[in-house]
């Protein structure tokens, strides 16, 4: 089976997007190819290195890469993990399912090295817990159409799917959710949202 593409895209591709290339390497590498990238790369800090070093993940011959890299490739997800990767975020060719992690930037975190790396460990656990999520929930997907192009693709139903948001992959346009609703024109043929809701019919 042809392994699907992942890209993990956030500012500096130098924390959260490291640490999400290399855990789900590790979890799934049989079955996703697996990138990141920044926006604005600069260098993989030593203490992301660190805290994957605990868990038995070496990310240390990972290297930072600019998202212009990657602009003639193709992928099957493409997953920025912060507003201002999402807000920059480049289309890339081909249909793809984009999500959005908004993860705390732990580059930012300051006092001694112990209590940067408490911020680290805090972000790489939700990153795994995210991960996870996604290897879990990539088998229960559900049809969504856009209510701007009308087309309809399948997505990933997250546990909290009111909460999620989702973008066309033809029109690339987001798919807002809506009081009473999962998505705004949420269509779910053979799957129920986990949130109290009245989806639509296709």
């Amino acid at each position: 089976m042809k392994k699907r593409r992942v890209l993990f895209l956030c500012t500096s591709n130098s924390c959260r997007s490291q640490m999400a290339e290399g855990l789900l390497r590790h979890l799934a590498g049989d079955k996703f190819e697996v990138f990141s990238a920044g926006v604005r790369p600069t260098q993989v800090n030593p203490l992301a290195m660190k805290v994957m070093d605990e868990i038995g993940i070496d990310i240390s011959k990972q290297r930072s890469k600019s998202v212009k890299e990657f602009l003639s490739q193709q992928f099957d997800y493409v997953v920025t993990v912060c507003d201002y990767a999402k807000q920059t975020c480049p289309v890339f060719p081909g249909k793809y399912e984009k999500i959005h992690w908004n993860l705390e930037d732990p580059a930012k975190a300051q006092g001694t090295e112990e209590e940067m790396l408490l911020i680290f460990r805090k972000v790489r656990n939700q990153i795994k817990e995210n991960i996870l999520k996604f290897l879990n929930l990539s088998k229960d997907k559900a049809k969504l159409k856009c209510s701007h192009c009308g087309y309809i693709q399948e997505v990933i139903i997250p546990q909290n799917s009111c909460l999620h948001f989702y973008e066309c992959k033809t029109c690339h346009k987001t798919i807002v959710p809506t009081p009473g609703s999962c998505c705004v024109i949420c269509a779910y043929s053979d799957k129920t949202c986990h949130v109290p809701m009245n989806p639509a019919p296709v």
